[in-house]
This record gives structure tokens, sequence and C-alpha cells, in this order.
């Protein structure tokens, strides 16, 4: 008899017990669907309002951004601002040992134009910069604040040596003239000093030659208009 009270004593704790752990499990059951779902909430406000409110911030950072202005090119027939520069001549000869070579001409070339009164050269320092650059023209010309650009190559074969140079409007892009130089490749010395300052005649004398057209037809061009309104 006392060993069946005990039993339904204890049938009857196990009860409780199991109804206590079900109550607990419900409840436990219950927090945790009600974070899930306010972090699903949060996450959702985030998502959608997180782009809105950085928005203003991107368009203040672009509207703040100050835009790389390049300096203009100087006037092309002001003749008292003359002003040139030669880019590294490209090496064009079979053997890559030439480059040196070209580079002597170039630094040369740069030597002859400054002893030409009235002409602002480009340091070498400055044009070397460009070797290779692969840049646009006029965007070299803007940088370097200069009106004409000389640009060429070199070739050495059998020995002998041939240089081409060409003189460019840096406003226009466009080639003004361009020479040949052949001469035999000997005496590296002689050849280039006589290259270099014959190339820098030429350049000058185009130069002065391209000037005068262009005064001359800013001259002209009042007149037209004159004529017209007369007419």
């Amino acid at each position: 008899m006392a060993s069946s009270l005990s039993d339904k004593r204890s049938k009857r704790k196990d009860k409780v017990r199991s109804a206590w752990i079900a109550f607990v499990g419900r409840i436990v059951a219950q927090f945790v669907g009600a974070a899930a779902s306010i972090l699903l909430a949060l996450m959702f406000v985030q998502k959608y309002q997180t782009p809105r409110a950085a928005a203003p911030d991107a368009a203040v950072r672009t509207g703040s951004a100050t835009p790389q202005v390049v300096p203009a090119t100087r006037a092309r027939h002001n003749a008292d601002r003359r002003s040139v520069a030669v880019l590294p001549l490209d090496n064009f000869s079979p053997a890559a040992s030439q480059d040196q070579f070209a580079n002597v001409m170039t630094e040369a070339l740069i030597a002859a134009l400054s002893q030409t009164g009235g002409l602002q050269v480009i340091s070498r320092t400055s044009s070397m910069h460009y070797k290779g650059a692969g840049q646009p023209l006029p965007v070299i010309a803007r940088a370097l604040g200069v009106d004409w650009v000389v640009e060429g190559s070199v070739l050495v074969v059998g020995g002998r040596a041939r240089v081409i140079a060409q003189l460019i409007d840096a406003a226009s892009d466009e080639h003004i003239c361009a020479a040949t130089y052949d001469r035999p490749f000997d005496d590296l010395l002689s050849l280039q000093s006589g290259l270099a300052s014959a190339m820098a005649h030429d350049v000058d004398d185009a130069i002065r030659r391209e000037q005068q057209r262009l005064v001359a037809s800013t001259a002209a061009a009042p007149a037209h208009r004159l004529a017209a309104r007369v007419e």
C-alpha cells in the first residue's frame, strides 16, 4: 500500500515537472519569436532607409569636389611671349641602345632653341616627364603652358642618322611644318651640334612665319567686317 502511494506521488511530481517544462518552453519560444520579429523589422527599416539617408551626404561630397582645371595656352599671335616645348624624340632605330642618342638629341635641340632670341623653351626636365606618356598633345601643351610643340623621331641605320621633326600648333593640334635631316653617323658630337642648330633655326623660322600669318589674319578681320557693313 505504501509503495502504491509513493508511485502515485512520483507520477504526480513528474506531471507537474512536465507541465512546468512545457510552460517555460512556450514562454521561451514566445520570447525568441518576438526577438526574431524585432530583428527582422530593424533589418528591413535599415535596408530601405539607409540609402536615402546617405544620399544627401553623397551629394554633398560630389558637389564639394573641385574639378581639375588645366591652364589655358597662351595667345599664339603674341610675338613677345612665344613659348615652345620639345617632346622627347622617339627612337625608331633597330637597336634599342640608340635611346641614348634620342635623349641627347632632345636635350641638344632644347639647348639650341633656348639660345634663340624671344623664344621661351620649356626645360628638359619638364619635357622628359612626358616621354612615352601617350597623352593627347593639346593636353600636354596645356599642362606645360606652351603655344607650340616640337615632336619627332630618330632612326640610325647603316652608319646614317635620320631625324624627323614636326612643329605643331598646340591649340589646334595641326602640323605647321615638318622636316627630315639625314647625316652620316660618324662624329657624334658634330652630328648632334649640327642637327640641333639646323633644327632650331627651322623651328624658329617656322614659328615666326606662322605668327606673322596669324597677326595678319587678325588685323584683316575688322577690315572685312567693315567692308561688309558698308556694302
